[in-house]
């Protein structure tokens, strides 16, 4: 499995806090069965993490998971949020932000948690990304209040190219019943969703396998095995320059 919302660098933004910490989550993953984590540091006003800041961060760490015998390979990333629609475009022009993977295939968008800050001009900016040939994730719409009371919001968002990242932990309740109920009926009526854990520590992380759990439990095994492939189709296009997403048969998973 891949997980592609984890904040799992030790200390570069509210993640771990220490290297000991980051790779007691790190051991958790891979005894969930997770292989590949895109690491994806904030990206917002206060931690402002870009590519220069994040790849260095990275290479270090893959280095200590290898001298620790972990398992596990984790990608560069962030966690982007819009706080101002030309701000955004402009670093995204000057190729300063980490895409998932470091790649210009899928990137991680969070909008802020304030509804008086969500940009009016959203629409218009997934149309942008997706006219450069990136497909952009919108973070835990679930967790949002203003998406759950005003819904016709994040289908826009849907309708003009972006898929939605849902956290384990809220399906699993672990964010009230509010984030759990809008979870699941986004899993339940669009098919353009992954799951991820948006782990901080090993405190808050139920990792993926639970998950998929749930939604073979609730949705069904078809479900379940959509949200697995499509996660793998990306995994691969993250780590292969010659796969074509399109014809692309995942394996069962």
């Amino acid at each position: 499995m891949i997980d592609l919302h984890c904040h799992i660098l030790p200390g570069v933004d509210d993640g771990p806090t220490s290297l000991n910490e980051s790779l007691k989550l790190a051991r958790f993953f891979v005894a969930d069965g997770i292989t590949v984590v895109t690491a994806t540091p904030h990206c917002h006003k206060f931690i402002h993490l870009l590519r220069a800041d994040i790849l260095p961060h990275v290479a270090a760490y893959n280095r200590e998971l290898k001298a620790a015998a972990i398992p596990l390979t984790v990608l560069p990333g962030s966690e982007i949020q819009v706080y101002d629609s030309a701000v955004y475009r402009r670093e995204f022009d000057e190729d300063v932000f980490c895409h998932l993977g470091d790649r210009r295939t899928h990137t991680l968008l969070e909008f802020s948690w304030d509804a008086d800050k969500f940009p009016s001009d959203s629409v218009e900016l997934i149309e942008w990304i997706r006219s450069r040939e990136m497909t952009p994730i919108v973070a835990h719409p679930e967790r949002h209040h203003y998406f759950r009371e005003q819904p016709k919001l994040l289908q826009r968002l849907v309708d003009a190219g972006a898929w939605v990242q849902i956290t384990v932990d809220s399906l699993l309740g672990n964010f009230g019943p509010e984030a759990k109920d809008f979870g699941q009926q986004f899993l339940r009526t669009h098919h353009e969703a992954i799951l991820a854990s948006d782990a901080h520590n090993a405190k808050r992380c139920s990792g993926l396998s639970a998950g998929y759990a749930w939604v073979k439990e609730y949705l069904g095994p078809d479900r379940s095995r959509d949200l697995f492939d499509r996660a793998e189709r990306v995994q691969i296009s993250l780590m292969s320059d010659e796969v074509s997403l399109p014809s692309f048969q995942a394996k069962a998973g």
